[in-house]
């Protein structure tokens, strides 16, 4: 049963506590054992290993993959290949009387999308004015490189419908006329998607993804499709495709992360308020992080992306990358409402209008898994404990969990998810790749039915865990730093051909991918910058299926309790000047 009885789910997981004296359940990090390959070498190995079938097995050995299969107790549970948990009620119906009103912090760093109405309603700019300026920025560096493909008529378009709506006073509410981007994973009509490859998957002939069909409904303007990390494929944004590694806004030594690192870059860069992301392993959170923005990574079947094809049905979502909360909350809201068309949207329940207020529950109390939360760099430490303290404080009730069992196990599972996963959605065709990925999902194609089916015994084996964990803390956010590091630092010679350095994925995905993996949401707020670097650390906060708004709320509380001013990087755009 779900942990308050006044909640009701649909295929909520059985709870169960897990205790075990297993050797493999104890919380330890994985080891450091794939080496850092790139250049010739990386272009030569794999060449090699895209055709010589036992060394491919030999590195899927090598990551310990094939120890999943052995996780005692998993003969009895039932693979979960998709963590769709849905609530069968509204947060409005089975939580008012738990839940307070609160204001999202007061912004002034970041524009919303509330002013870009306001410079439209007093009439000393239109749409079209704002995107014709935009589009010519997009097309200069350093901005270019975040930008995969822009149609300007297809804009200009909108921006004009837009202007005439303000004109004769009909416009269709806070997203009239706000330009924003999409990651090249979603489908656009009139635009190419490419997954960030060399190949085009989709020639923009269908419909739009129903996500950004929202929006437009909305009236928010596309501008641009943002680029990505080809096939998703790490956290980094490093793309030898094209040219489309944008550096990090705050610092350009550093990458954007990824694989959402385009969105991420624009709205960190100031280019536009709201973007649209997808997150398997962090995709939304990571590169928030590391560009000083704010992500939502729903729960899993949320929000619908149709007719795009999942790249990872079991881990992956779609959802809002905004410069602001407020933002955030509405372009969730938006982007969110419910397909007819799709099996799991289509069983959420209605959402909150866009202008609600943000919420907080009236019980405040977060996790932190101690061991795991300490796991860190100093500086990234320094600042998320100063985060959760500065929470306790404002009345928080913080609980020290014990370390759940197989949560090590789980990021390894997670891993085997999603790369057999986008290895099945290539369908053996690795030839349009860059050399990396071509050893990746090379590598990927070799794992056997068996381990597999091993690998979502165990998400349903941690769905359970952690339905448990909700039981006894109803409501309870549990959380953590997003990245173990600050930022990612940009190596020059990987730029032209790409590297393969599964260590340090691993390690960026380290608080991320349990959420991916389980189907769970999360967000990130920004909690300060690094003094040597400037990059931007974010608190990153995970709660129970379905409960979205409680993390847009915790954010909103976050971000008073650290009182932190936001800064603008050194490339910021100031759009409403130009």
């Amino acid at each position: 049963m779900p942990p308050s009885a006044k909640a009701r789910y649909i295929n909520y997981p059985p709870p169960k506590e897990l205790t075990t004296a297993a050797e493999e359940s104890k919380y330890k990090n994985p080891p450091a054992n794939n080496p850092v390959v790139s250049g010739f070498p990386l272009q030569f190995l794999s060449a090699v290993i895209a055709n010589v079938g036992f060394i491919q097995r030999f590195f899927w050995t090598n990551a310990q993959f094939g120890t999943l299969k052995n996780i005692e107790g998993l003969d009895v549970l039932t693979p979960c290949f998709t963590p769709y948990v849905i609530p069968a009620d509204s947060d409005d119906v089975f939580a008012a009387d738990e839940l307070a009103a609160i204001d999202a912090p007061l912004d002034t760093a970041f524009y919303s999308s509330a002013d870009f109405v306001k410079l439209y309603l007093e009439r000393k700019a239109t749409p079209t004015q704002v995107v014709q300026k935009l589009l010519e920025v997009i097309v200069q560096p350093p901005h270019k490189a975040a930008i995969q493909q822009v149609i300007p008529d297809l804009a200009l378009a909108a921006a004009e419908a837009s202007s005439k709506r303000y004109a004769t006073g009909s416009t269709l509410g806070p997203l009239d006329g706000v330009p924003f981007v999409v990651k090249d994973e979603i489908y656009v009509h009139g635009y190419d998607t490419t997954f960030g490859a060399d190949k085009i998957w989709d020639k923009g002939e269908g419909d739009t993804a129903w996500c950004v069909q929202k929006l437009e409904d909305a009236g928010a303007i596309l501008l641009a499709k943002s680029c990505m990390h080809e096939l998703g494929s790490d956290t980094t944004n490093c793309n030898p495709v094209g040219g489309h590694t944008p550096r990090n806004p705050y610092n350009d030594k550093f990458y954007c992360g990824g694989s959402s690192g385009g969105s991420a870059y624009c709205v960190g860069a100031g280019l536009v308020p709201i973007a649209v992301g997808c997150d398997g392993g962090g995709s939304i959170r990571i590169p928030s992080n590391y560009c000083g923005i704010y992500g939502l990574k729903p729960s899993s079947g949320r929000v619908s992306s149709r007719p795009t094809p999942s790249l990872s049905p079991g881990n992956g979502v779609t959802g809002p990358m905004c410069g602001t909360l407020e933002d955030l909350k509405i372009a969730y809201r938006v982007m969110a409402t419910s397909d007819p068309e799709s099996s799991a949207s289509s069983m959420f329940p209605a959402l909150r209008d866009p202008g609600f207020p943000l919420t907080a529950q009236k019980k405040k109390r977060i996790g932190v898994f101690r061991q795991w939360f300490d796991d860190c760099s100093p500086a990234v430490h320094r600042h998320a404990l100063a985060a959760v303290q500065g929470l306790e404080k404002e009345g928080y009730e913080v609980v020290n969990l014990p370390m759940m069992p197989y949560i090590t196990v789980a990021r390894r599972a997670h891993s085997l998810s999603i790369i057999t996963d986008m290895a099945a959605f290539l369908n053996g065709d690795y030839s349009n790749l860059s050399p990396a990925n071509r050893v990746l999902f090379s590598v990927a194609a070799q794992t056997p039915a068996v381990d597999i089916i091993a690998v979502n015994k165990i998400r349903s084996l941690m769905m359970s865990q952690f339905a448990a964990l909700w039981e006894k803390y109803p409501g309870i956010i549990l959380v953590n730093p997003v990245t173990p590091d600050v930022g990612a630092k940009i190596d020059e010679a990987h730029l032209k051909c790409g590297v393969s350095d599964g260590d340090s994925s691993i390690r960026s995905m380290k608080y991320v991918a349990l959420g991916n993996f389980i189907g769970t949401p999360g967000i990130n707020t920004i909690v300060g910058y690094d003094d040597e670097t400037s990059m931007p650390i974010s608190l990153m906060g995970m709660a129970e299926w379905g409960k979205e708004e409680d993390l847009l709320g915790w954010a909103a509380e976050v971000a008073k309790a650290s009182g932190l001013a936001r800064k603008r990087p050194a490339n910021w755009v100031d759009v409403l000047s130009l």
